[in-house]
């Protein structure tokens, strides 16, 4: 793998919280994404959350991390709405326990 990263790191990405492979700041960074996809408006008055980002990251970092976020699920969506590189399966909700009639191609 490029810049010495081991194929195990990527399949732990989808038990980032509970991983021992993740920082602190990578599991923060990890929930953002998680949270800017499903529940983004619950982020904006979490104070508990914003506290942790406040520790772990500057506000410059914060603002690319989040912008960072925005433009791959923008994308994604793009690509999925065109039908286009639907190289793998993504679902719908946050869990796929909940309804796995939910999954597409995207």
């Amino acid at each position: 793998m490029q810049q010495g990263l081991e194929e195990d790191l990527y399949q732990q990405v989808s038990d980032y919280a509970t991983s021992g492979a993740f920082s602190d700041a990578e599991k923060l960074a990890a929930q953002t994404a998680e949270r800017f996809c499903w529940t983004h408006e619950a982020m904006m008055s979490d104070e508990d959350y914003w506290a942790r980002m406040k520790e772990h990251f500057t506000d410059q970092q914060i603002l690319e991390l989040i912008t960072l976020i925005g433009y791959c699920v923008a994308m994604g969506r793009t690509m999925a709405i065109l039908d286009i590189a639907n190289d793998c399966t993504i679902s719908r909700t946050p869990d796929p326990a909940e309804d796995p009639s939910h999954y597409i191609h995207g």
